[in-house]
């Protein structure tokens, strides 16, 4: 478990993941930790640091920085399912593609071979 550092700030501290950047508070999805809250590395997948550590303080539930923070994990999840959507959506584009392809070669093939079999009969 990394540890960061976290320095006071407006009521509330301020923890930085070992990227040095502030680290937003999120909530688990867990089984065994669901809805317990927790600091962690804002970067996306690829560049982020392991750092981990449990945010404990339930008299700051209702703080402004709080929510700042959730806020700020919730944009960057968003952003991460934007990225993703439109992935997909450019894979299903090209599967149609490939696939109305593949049907119309099928279809041409199927002609030829009736046609040549309307030919041979004559």
């Amino acid at each position: 478990m990394s540890t960061g550092s976290s320095k006071p700030h407006k009521g509330s501290r301020v923890v930085n993941c070992d990227c040095g950047i502030r680290s937003p508070i999120c909530i688990s999805n867990r089984p065994w930790s669901k809805g317990r809250r927790f600091y962690g590395c804002s970067q996306l997948e690829e560049n982020r640091c392991n750092f981990f550590q449990w945010y404990d303080k339930e008299e700051d539930i209702g703080n402004v920085e709080d929510l700042k923070d959730e806020l700020e994990m919730l944009i960057i999840k968003i952003r991460k399912i934007k990225i993703g959507n439109k992935e997909l959506k450019e894979l299903v584009r090209s599967l149609k593609a490939k696939s109305a392809k593949r049907r119309n070669e099928t279809l041409f093939y199927k002609l030829a071979f009736l046609l040549h079999g309307l030919c041979m009969c004559w």
